[in-house]
């Protein structure tokens, strides 16, 4: 019983902030624009047994459950083609926006996943670049001076309760001017309020940590309360530990399915918590009021980070 309720939260990767009624036809292959489900996930999909159709349904029994759940309701047609043919694609350049007193957990977890798949290039950069202290002291480093980046295929911007040092008009206007020509602007946590802040999720869907989600709001972002949230080339994680379900679920974006599932497997990522406590809509209600009362706002997803 609780792997199948870890298994019903993984599969939270939205395309939505109404309901789940509007990926049901998703799943059932209905195709849309820019966020099409890959045909290699979809057993219901009607399509012809050729040779390429046949391999992709193999890969997909093969693939692990979880990865494959998560996968299955957002990635794009390049993807699962990578994951078929088994190609990569050219060198991904992948940096980390990180600053102090960022959460360490909010870009660890990704990286974990993300410097392990092929042909990609992990960077780290923060506002004034070396070594950069995060929550509770951790001591990061040395990173690039975040003003030095000239471009990068993804970036990817962590949380924290404390987002002053990134709340800086020029150092938003870098975040701002390499998120214009990335390929994929990502996530996680409160990161999305620095995304938001910066003017690039204006009209956007974003995930966030339950506790700060409506924040997204003052910046014209669309608060979408979804572990994993895809957006077109906006991709998002909720809090914390949500990071490394984005990594998988980036990974998958960017070098294909089975190479995230590789990866999973590699890091032995099959999380079986021992409580379910870490969603509030699941969390039981004394647990949920004692966290309440110690963020203040957060029960209705209005708690401020410093800014």
């Amino acid at each position: 019983m609780a792997q199948n309720k870890g298994n019903r939260s993984f599969r939270k990767f939205s395309q939505s902030t109404t309901s789940q009624d509007r990926l049901q036809p998703a799943l059932r292959g209905r195709r849309h624009e820019e966020t099409e489900m890959p045909e290699i996930f979809d057993e219901t999909f009607p399509e012809e047994l050729t040779e390429t159709g046949s391999t992709r349904r193999r890969m997909m029994l093969m693939g692990g459950s979880a990865i494959a759940a998560t996968a299955a309701t957002r990635l794009l047609p390049e993807s699962a083609r990578a994951a078929v043919l088994g190609t990569a694609e050219k060198p991904i350049d992948f940096l980390f926006a990180i600053y102090p007193n960022g959460t360490l957990l909010d870009f660890a977890g990704p990286n974990e996943i993300l410097s392990r798949i092929p042909n990609t290039k992990v960077r780290f950069a923060s506002p004034e670049g070396g070594l950069v202290t995060l929550e509770k002291g951790v001591v990061f480093g040395p990173t690039e001076k975040l003003s030095d980046i000239d471009k990068v295929d993804v970036i990817c911007v962590p949380g924290a309760l404390n987002l002053s040092a990134m709340m800086k008009p020029e150092i938003l206007g870098h975040v701002r001017r390499l998120s214009e020509t990335a390929r994929y602007v990502t996530s996680v946590c409160t990161g999305s309020i620095i995304l938001a802040a910066s003017g690039v999720l204006k009209g956007r869907r974003s995930a966030c940590h339950w506790a700060f989600l409506n924040v997204l709001k003052d910046y014209g972002a669309i608060p979408d309360p979804a572990r994993i949230v895809k957006d077109g080339r906006f991709m998002s994680g909720g809090g914390v530990t949500a990071g490394i379900d984005f990594g998988l679920a980036i990974a998958a974006e960017l070098r294909g399915a089975q190479a995230a599932q590789e990866v999973q497997l590699l890091v032995q990522y099959d999380p079986q918590p021992p409580f379910h406590a870490g969603n509030p809509a699941e969390a039981p209600p004394a647990i949920r009021d004692v966290v309440y009362k110690k963020l203040p706002g957060s029960q209705n997803g209005l708690m401020r980070p410093v800014l």
